[in-house]
């Protein structure tokens, strides 16, 4: 199967277990589907917070590296490179 059609696949999923704990609950919803409270309520949250798209897998990112270069030295780096026509070829 297509990686994209098991991602819509899943946030589906997570939808309709969603819908149905509105109408009996959020134990017996979890119990029916094999869902841990856990996931359900890191699935409610997401939703809530950034709505259905809130179900789909996101990427582990950071938001910031702790090792990157400041973007003063970056600058720095460009403009000499610039300056004395400094590259690959040189």
């Amino acid at each position: 199967m297509h990686p994209e059609a098991t991602k819509e696949i899943k946030a589906r999923f997570k939808l309709v277990v969603l819908d149905y704990a509105k109408f009996v609950g959020v134990t017996k919803a979890c119990r029916e589907f094999e869902v841990p409270r856990s996931s359900f309520y890191i699935w409610k949250n997401r939703y809530d917070e950034e709505g259905p798209s809130g179900l789909y897998p996101k990427k582990p990112v950071p938001e910031n590296h702790p090792k990157k270069t400041p973007p003063e030295v970056v600058e720095k780096v460009l403009n000499i490179r610039k300056e004395y026509e400094l590259g690959p070829m040189r």
